[in-house]
């Protein structure tokens, strides 16, 4: 018998089952269980591994469910799903246009990106329906990381409303029209529209956690006790007249259907973007799932609001389970396994929609396992080989050992002349160091001369200088600050036409040879007028030609 493990992947809650299955007939399930996961798990790729791992270590040890090969299934909230048409007159034009859309798929960068697509249906009019779904590598890797440390190797990772949307495909053979699955989990709702050989999905984070939430704001209690009040006695209300005798589930019965309009008004909008964007047909009947949807008169209240036929979505009219099941338990735990079905079926059987969004680390992996073989035998030749090299090399010791003999005097007198030009080359490479130092230390003392000649130079009679400070930029002399005076009677007689004293003085020293061409390098950074008879302003110069400093770089290592 040949078995294979499944796990739902919820944003609070984990499904995990065991199947078992043959080719070409349906599988069988063994064993199931469920699990929890803290809120917000997920959000943290490098903790989610940690949770997962632990949570299944325990949901195995209490089932008896044994590590294996397993097939994955994330929640519609962790892939991102695009449905698009492409041109189908050649496969290189169809590849090439979907990866342009894969560009647009995820709203995150293509780097952290796993991606999978699938076509669906056969082309019409020239045009090829497709389905891409992204999610992102940091997720899947923290999943694929847990499970391979449980001994358990992922073969698929798939997306729940993907297998969903297989199950009932399996389950429900003869179902005409289109068919609108509602899967009410946790934190989302995931809305399959099943047409013949197509389907679109969607996820809305309108769900069980939604009227828990509602139900703790209006009765002011704590989650937890919001969450049991709704498992214990939540119904959804229905229209006109209907009323319960206990005021507080009527009122509790109210809040819930209050979420349900606000859901129900999320799947008319579904239902109006399938048929007007994906040319998809209404709905002519629903299929209810997930553990939120098995509040009493769920099913009245879509039959109301749609006015189709609903029903609830049975994933084992074709799939075998246990007979010695508690009847009763297992017909509420079915309401959360479809998508462990699903799974199932792509393990013996070919399924509608196929997409993996496995990891590359997962694949290689098969890749080496499908080469064993071949590389078993590549082994037992290069045994066979190296042992025909080592007579070859055994034969051929003798003779290198007495022309090593030989070659190792030849080697050590040449080293002996290496060592000798090593310490020559060492002392003329000191030297030119010292040349160049002093080479260095005569240009900068020929700059400072320069610099003071062009000062002098550009600072007429009636200007004094107060101030001169050399600017230095890790001991290389990059310019000079300056701070002048004037007496504000000679000022006019001293300035250019059109500018300030400053600027005057500024642009006789742009037009020293040793400063900068540029007169935005001669910076006016401070003037003073505060004294009635005096104008002082003070001044950066920088130098045309000045050393770049020198910056030491180190070089990481790249493992």
């Amino acid at each position: 018998m040949e078995r294979i493990l499944t796990l739902n992947i919820g944003a609070t809650r984990l499904a995990l089952a065991e199947f078992e299955v043959r080719s070409g007939r349906g599988p069988g399930l063994l064993r199931y269980t469920f699990g929890d996961l803290p809120e917000g798990s997920a959000e943290n790729p490098d903790t989610f591994s940690v949770e997962i791992e632990q949570a299944l270590r325990g949901m195995m040890a209490t089932s008896g469910i044994r590590a294996g090969r397993i097939h994955v299934a994330l929640s519609g909230q962790m892939a991102f799903p695009r449905f698009i048409k492409v041109l189908s007159d050649s496969p290189e034009k169809m590849d090439e246009q979907i990866r342009f859309e894969q560009e647009q798929a995820a709203p995150f960068p293509l780097s952290e990106a796993i991606f999978s697509h699938t076509l669906i249906g056969l082309p019409d009019a020239g045009e090829q329906h497709v389905m891409i779904v992204a999610s992102r590598e940091a997720l899947v890797s923290a999943v694929t990381r847990a499970l391979l440390n449980l001994g358990c190797e992922p073969e698929v990772v798939d997306v729940a409303p993907i297998a969903l949307y297989n199950a009932v495909r399996f389950n429900y053979p003869e179902m005409d029209g289109c068919t609108l699955v509602v899967d009410i989990g946790a934190r989302c709702t995931n809305l399959v529209f099943v047409e013949q050989d197509r389907i679109f999905y969607r996820s809305i984070p309108v769900a069980g956690n939604t009227i828990t939430a509602e139900i703790a704001k209006t009765f002011g209690i704590s989650a937890e006790d919001a969450e049991a009040f709704k498992c214990e006695r939540g119904l959804v209300a229905q229209g006109g007249a209907f009323a319960v005798d206990d005021p507080d589930v009527d009122r509790l019965s109210k809040v819930i259907r209050n979420v349900m309009t606000r859901l129900n008004a999320e799947i008319a909008r579904s239902i109006s973007f399938y048929r007007s964007q994906q040319s998809g047909s209404a709905p002519s009947q629903m299929l209810l799932t997930g553990a939120s949807a098995q509040l009493p008169y769920m099913q009245n209240f879509f039959e109301e609001k749609l006015q189709i036929a609903v029903d609830f979505l049975n994933p084992f009219q074709a799939v075998s389970y246990p007979k010695h099941v508690d009847a009763e338990q297992f017909g509420h735990d079915a309401f959360s396994m479809p998508v462990l079905v699903g799974l199932a079926l792509r393990r013996g059987l070919t399924c509608p929609v196929e997409i993996n969004l496995v990891s590359q680390d997962i694949v290689e992996r098969k890749v080496f396992r499908r080469r064993l073989p071949f590389l078993a035998l590549a082994a037992i030749g290069m045994v066979a080989t190296l042992g025909t090299w080592w007579l070859f090399v055994n034969n051929l010791k003798n003779s290198y050992e007495t022309q090593q003999a030989t070659i190792a005097d030849r080697i050590s007198a040449y080293q002996n002349e290496k060592d000798r030009y090593d310490r020559v080359d060492k002392k003329a490479k000191a030297a030119e160091a010292r040349a160049t130092a002093y080479r260095n230390l005569m240009k900068r003392r020929g700059q400072w001369m320069g610099m003071l000649v062009a000062v002098d130079k550009a600072v007429p009679d009636g200007l004094w200088i107060t101030n001169l400070k050399a600017r230095r930029q890790e001991n290389i002399l990059q310019g000079v600050d300056i701070s002048v005076s004037v007496w504000k009677d000679l000022e006019p007689t001293l300035v250019e036409k059109g500018k300030t004293i400053a600027e005057t003085i500024a642009g006789r020293l742009a037009a020293q040879d040793v400063f900068a061409d540029d007169q935005k390098e001669i910076q006016i950074s401070k003037i003073n007028q505060s004294v009635d008879w005096l104008t002082s302003f003070d001044l950066t110069a920088k130098l045309k030609d000045v050393e770049a400093p020198k910056t030491t770089t180190t070089r990481r290592s790249r493992r």
